[in-house]
């Protein structure tokens, strides 16, 4: 059996853009932070977690409490809701998961940098509901690697099995390319956008869209 994990935002879901200029504007308002010229890739823990508390340790020189990300979470989601209708699926993404899902041998997680809230909105407005799978987000750890292990010890409890055939990440971070090599997991790269970030930093799969299929199946499969 394989293991298929999907990262969410900028890799099923476009919808980075809306979600950082949420994400910005949430410290602005509640905390006149400007976070406008920031480079998410500076960060140690790019996750909605792990960059909440690194700019609570810069700004406020302290990390921040349970009520400050809850009431982080809240308003940030607040602001979201009102950008649904911008959130769509990448090209044949949705497709893609409906195919993997009805093989046997293949399990499904998703492993998100972003709070299960905030997720959940998200996906939601697209038709793909999360409790549909194995699901860990920020919200059960503020490092994605730690995110990704989550799933991974999750699926395989559920197929009662010690360990997959192989174990697949799709991503669209630098971050989610390095959190792959540390872990010892393949790696699909996606760039909707077509930047080549990922091929500039050396991924040999790396996909614009989910339309080749049987392609991204053979390299899941490790067929040429």
């Amino acid at each position: 059996m394989k293991l298929i994990i999907f990262d969410i935002d900028g890799t099923i879901l476009d919808s980075v853009n809306a979600d950082d200029k949420c994400f910005i504007k949430t410290f602005k308002d509640l905390f006149k932070i400007d976070l406008t010229n920031v480079d998410w890739n500076d960060f140690k823990n790019v996750t909605d977690t792990g960059l909440t508390i690194e700019i609570f340790q810069k700004w406020f020189n302290r990390e921040p409490k349970k009520e400050d990300i809850e009431n982080i979470k809240s308003y940030f989601k607040s602001l979201l809701i009102n950008h649904t209708q911008q959130f769509t699926e990448i090209e044949k993404s949705l497709s893609f998961i409906k195919l993997i899902s009805i093989k046997p041998d293949f399990e499904i997680g998703f492993a998100t940098g972003g709070w299960k809230e905030t997720a959940e909105l998200k996906c939601n407005s697209v038709g793909l509901n999360l409790n549909d799978y194995i699901f860990k987000s920020s919200n059960d750890h503020y490092k994605r690697g730690e995110i990704i292990e989550f799933v991974i010890k999750d699926a395989l409890k559920k197929n009662n099995v010690s360990e997959f055939e192989s174990i697949t990440y799709f991503g669209d971070g630098l971050w989610d390319y390095k959190t792959t090599q540390t872990l010892g997991i393949d790696f699909i790269g996606v760039d909707f956008k077509k930047n080549r970030k990922l091929k500039n930093m050396g991924v040999e799969k790396v996909i614009a869209n989910f339309v080749e299929s049987e392609k991204i199946l053979n390299w899941i499969n490790k067929k040429t």
